[in-house]
C-alpha cells in the first residue's frame, strides 16, 4: 500500500524549489549585472552639511541611472567626484576651478565626458609646456551662494589661477532662498551693503525620531533587500513603469516616491522658471539682486587669492532648442506671449556690465551649433532630462580653453 506523502512535506518541497529559483535568478541578475539600481535625483549620494546644507557623500560609490544615461559616480574622500588632489599645486601647475551644481557634477555623463575633464584635456593638448589641473567642485542642486561658500571654504585652498563659476538660470531663484526641495541651505542677504550670511549652521532634516528612525532603517532587512537584490529592482523597475501600479506600491512601501511626487512645501519647478516672465515677481526681483551681488563677492575672493575670475552662463536647454521651449514652460501655467525666452541673458549680460566681470554668454554659439546640426543631428542636451549631453560638455569645454587661452595671452 502506497502512503501519500505528508502535506508538509509537499509545501516544505515546493518552497525550497521556489527558494532555489529566485536564488537561482538573483545569482544569473547580478552576473549579468541587470537591472541596474535607479536613483532618484542622487539620493544615495548626498548627505547633510551644516554649511552649505548638503554635499556628496565622502567615498560613495555606485550607479546613477535613468531612461536616457547609465553613469559610474565615484566620489573622492572630500566628497567631489573625481581623484583626490592635493591642496598644494606643484610647481609648473596651471590650476582651474570649476564650481557648480549638477552640470559641473556631470552625474549626467562619464567624468571623463564633463566639461571639467574635457577642459584639462583641451589646454594640456594646446599648452604640452606646463601641467594643467582641473578641479570640479559640483554638488547637484547647488546655487551661487553655495558655490561662493564652497570657493571660501575649499576652493581657494587649491591655490587656482583661474576661478570658473557656471551659472544656471535656477540659481536666481534660491540665491534668495533658504530653502530647496532637498530641505534648507544657506542664504545670504545684504545688510548695510554688506553680504551677510543667515541660516546657519543649516538645520539637519532629520532630527529626533527621524534620525532614529533612518539609522535603524539603515540596518534593516528591508533596506539590505531594496541595496542589493536585483530581483527587487526588476520588479521596482516593472512598478516603475505602470502609471497605475506605482502609486499603490509607493504607498505600500515597495517603491521610493519621485521627487515630483513629493511635497514638503517647498519650491516649485514654476518658482524657478520666473526668469523668463516679462514681468519679474518680487521675489525673482530679489533673487536677481542677490546673484548680483554674490557673483561680484566670488570675483573678489577670487581675486584676493591671486585668481582670475570667470561667471559662465549654462543656456537652458529651451532656449537653445526652441520646440523643447513651449512643454518645459508649460509649467508656469503662464500664456506664451508673457514670457521672454532671452531675459537670463539679458539679465546676466547687465550684471556682468555692471560689476565689471569677465563673462561668457555662450547661449548664441549653443543655439548656432544646434541649428547646425539640425533636428535629426548630434544633439547638446539629452531629450528627456534638462541637462548636458557628452556634446553639450564638449562645447563648453571648447568655449572656456579659448578664454582661459586669452587671459594667459594677457597675463
Amino acid at each position: 500500500m502506497n502512503r501519500r506523502p505528508p502535506v508538509l512535506a509537499l509545501v516544505g518541497a515546493a518552497l525550497f524549489s521556489v527558494l532555489f529559483s529566485l536564488v537561482l535568478l538573483e545569482v544569473a541578475l547580478h552576473v549579468v549585472g541587470y537591472p541596474r539600481t535607479k536613483t532618484s535625483h542622487q539620493r544615495f549620494y548626498v548627505e547633510h552639511d551644516p554649511q552649505r546644507g548638503w554635499r556628496n557623500v565622502p567615498n560613495a560609490d555606485g550607479w546613477f541611472s535613468t531612461d536616457e544615461y547609465d553613469v559610474h559616480l565615484q566620489y573622492n574622500s572630500r566628497g567631489i567626484r573625481g581623484p583626490e588632489i592635493p591642496y598644494e599645486k606643484p610647481p609648473g601647475t596651471y590650476r582651474v576651478v570649476i564650481l557648480g551644481d549638477s552640470f559641473i557634477e556631470g552625474y549626467s555623463v562619464d567624468r571623463e565626458d564633463r566639461v571639467a575633464e574635457q577642459l584639462e584635456k583641451l589646454l594640456s593638448e594646446q599648452d604640452p609646456s606646463r601641467t594643467y589641473q582641473v578641479v570640479a567642485l559640483g554638488t547637484a542642486g547647488y546655487s551661487t551662494d553655495q558655490e561662493l561658500i564652497w570657493l571660501e571654504s575649499e576652493g581657494i585652498k587649491y591655490q587656482p589661477d583661474v576661478v570658473v563659476t557656471m551659472f544656471y538660470m535656477n540659481d536666481v531663484w534660491f540665491n534668495g532662498q533658504s530653502k530647496y526641495w532637498r530641505g534648507e541651505k544657506p542664504a545670504f542677504v545684504i545688510d548695510n551693503g554688506e553680504l551677510k550670511l543667515t541660516n546657519v549652521p543649516v538645520p539637519d532634516p532629520r532630527t529626533g525620531k527621524d534620525m532614529k528612525k533612518a539609522k535603524e532603517s539603515g540596518r534593516g532587512l528591508r533596506h539590505w533587500i531594496r541595496a542589493n537584490s536585483k530581483i527587487y529592482a526588476l520588479i521596482s523597475l516593472s512598478l516603475e513603469n505602470s502609471p497605475g501600479l506605482r502609486g499603490v506600491a509607493t504607498s505600500l512601501g515597495l517603491i521610493s516616491p519621485r521627487e515630483e511626487d513629493e511635497d514638503d512645501g517647498g519650491p516649485r519647478v514654476a518658482d524657478e522658471l520666473s526668469v523668463f516672465q516679462k514681468t519679474l515677481p518680487p521675489d525673482t526681483q530679489r533673487g536677481w539682486m542677490m546673484t548680483e551681488a554674490i557673483l561680484d563677492e566670488m570675483d573678489a575672493v577670487a581675486q584676493q587669492a591671486g585668481a582670475d575670475f570667470i561667471a559662465f552662463h549654462i543656456p537652458f536647454k529651451g532656449v537653445v532648442y526652441p520646440a523643447d521651449w513651449g512643454p518645459i514652460l508649460a509649467k508656469l501655467g503662464i500664456p506664451q506671449d508673457q514670457l521672454d525666452p532671452n531675459a537670463v541673458t539679458s539679465q546676466f549680460d547687465r550684471i556682468c556690465a555692471n560689476r565689471d566681470l569677465d563673462c561668457i554668454e555662450p547661449t548664441a554659439e549653443y543655439v548656432h551649433v544646434a541649428r547646425e546640426r539640425g533636428p535629426g543631428g548630434e544633439r547638446l542636451y539629452y531629450v528627456q532630462d534638462n541637462h548636458w549631453n557628452p556634446g553639450g560638455h564638449a562645447l563648453a569645454a571648447q568655449i572656456l580653453a579659448r578664454r582661459i587661452r586669452e587671459l594667459q595671452k594677457q597675463g
